[in-house]
């Protein structure tokens, strides 16, 4: 019995640095007010034009953001990882995406984000300062629909 309790309590100490990590990455989502859903128009349906963001937190692995347009071929649902609150109105998360992996600040004013910095690991900026580098506009902000 003495040797069980043992191997338990050596097994907690290993995986505490796991389980440690994907409650930070939760945690900081809850901490900004990230998790629900959020939408262009939070009273039409998914669609292209109109995608749905859900964020979501796990306590037994990393929190995720799923994407929903209603379409297969542009709907995902991505792990989070690095996760950091910056200040009261900025967010920086990391997720993978189409081979490479995003580094992404999100912009938070009231009840909607939009995306501020988005630079992928290859180099490829694609937002700065809260601009899509390939058309000069401005991202779009996406409100907090009701839970």
């Amino acid at each position: 019995m003495r040797h069980g309790a043992l191997f338990l309590v050596l097994a907690l100490l290993l995986l505490a640095p796991a389980v440690a990590r994907a409650g930070k990455d939760s945690d900081a989502l809850v901490q900004f007010g990230l998790i629900g859903n959020w939408a262009l128009d939070c009273h039409k349906p998914p669609g292209a034009g109109n995608p749905f963001v859900s964020f979501t937190p796990s306590n037994a692995g990393q929190p995720t953001r799923q994407v929903i347009t209603g379409d297969p071929e542009h709907d995902s649902l991505v792990p989070l990882r690095d996760v950091a609150v910056l200040d009261a109105t900025h967010l920086r998360l990391t997720y993978p995406q189409g081979g490479v992996t995003i580094t992404a600040t999100l912009l938070k004013e009231q009840r909607r984000i939009r995306p501020y910095e988005a630079v992928a690991s290859n180099g490829l900026v694609s937002v700065s300062g809260g601009n899509v580098k390939a058309t000069g506009r401005p991202t779009a902000w996406l409100a907090k629909c009701a839970d």
